[in-house]
């Protein structure tokens, strides 16, 4: 049976991600901080025949996760794939924010995918055809206005699994980054800092984008199955990031329209 680490998994995406993989008859080992959510998850997939544990790790420290490592491997020979999925969101433009919230979100969404993949890699070397996803986000392609530390954050998960992607080339370890829009989740209660406002757009942004945690984890599972690089589950996504190659600056500018009236109400 083939085994599959997936941090912040007791709820949304990640839950979404390992309830799929249980389904498909992996070993789930379920990591997050959310101890009640991660073993009512466990609990129910067990119920349904599934193989499935949770462990507690706070991700923004390397030691929690090397006293994780000890543990998976005194019980498993390998892992065969890690989904670095945990982090939280932020919204706020440079102006706004703190250098708390700069540290915040570097080490809980860059950090800890650095950490969880660099602690695991001798796991992952152990498989026979193993693969690391970590989950970005389109934010971290597009990076609109307004959104400052979750951008450069996210962005630098992008950069960290391009540079992983090619240095894993040496063991035949495949490498992906998703980068979904908005869907509904419980992301936006880790916004400490955002407005109201904000909160109310982006809340209005995951009830009507017609995808839901469901159909991203799908994704995942296609693009790590074809091992494709950047997975994205929204096809307007897609549309725009290839408006954004190609024509840099049109994109530009309609980011900008969009930040001016969120912000001020006035459309330029």
């Amino acid at each position: 049976m083939q085994n599959i680490l997936i941090t912040g998994a007791a709820s949304g995406l990640g839950k979404a991600i390992a309830t799929l993989y249980a389904h498909k008859d992996w070993n789930v080992i379920i990591v997050d901080i959310q101890d009640d959510l991660g073993k009512k998850l466990v609990t129910e997939l067990t119920l349904e025949g599934k193989n499935a544990e949770y462990h507690h790790c706070d991700v923004g420290r390397k030691e929690n996760f090397e006293i994780l490592f000890k543990t998976i491997a005194n019980k498993y020979d390998c892992i065969d794939v890690l989904v670095n999925n945990a982090g939280i969101a932020s919204a706020g433009t440079l102006e706004s924010t703190s250098v708390e919230e700069w540290n915040r979100l570097i080490t809980l969404d860059l950090m800890s995918v650095i950490y969880g993949t660099q602690v695991f890699l001798p796991l992952l070397k152990k498989s026979k055809k193993a693969h690391i996803v970590s989950t970005a986000s389109y934010a971290g392609l597009a990076n609109m206005p307004g959104m400052m530390t979750y951008n450069v954050a996210k962005a630098g998960v992008i950069a960290f699994s391009e540079t992983l992607h090619g240095e894993m080339s040496l063991y035949n370890i495949g490498v992906s980054v998703a980068c979904p829009a908005f869907f509904p989740t419980n992301l936006v209660d880790s916004m400490d800092n955002a407005s109201d406002k904000t909160k109310g757009f982006i809340n209005k942004q995951m009830q009507t984008s017609g995808i839901s945690a469901k159909d991203v984890a799908l994704g995942i599972f296609d693009g790590i199955n074809k091992n494709e690089f950047i997975i994205m589950a929204h096809k307007k996504s897609r549309t725009q990031y290839l408006i954004k190659r190609l024509f840099p600056g049109f994109f530009m500018k309609q980011k900008i329209k969009i930040f001016l009236k969120m912000m001020t109400g006035i459309k330029k």
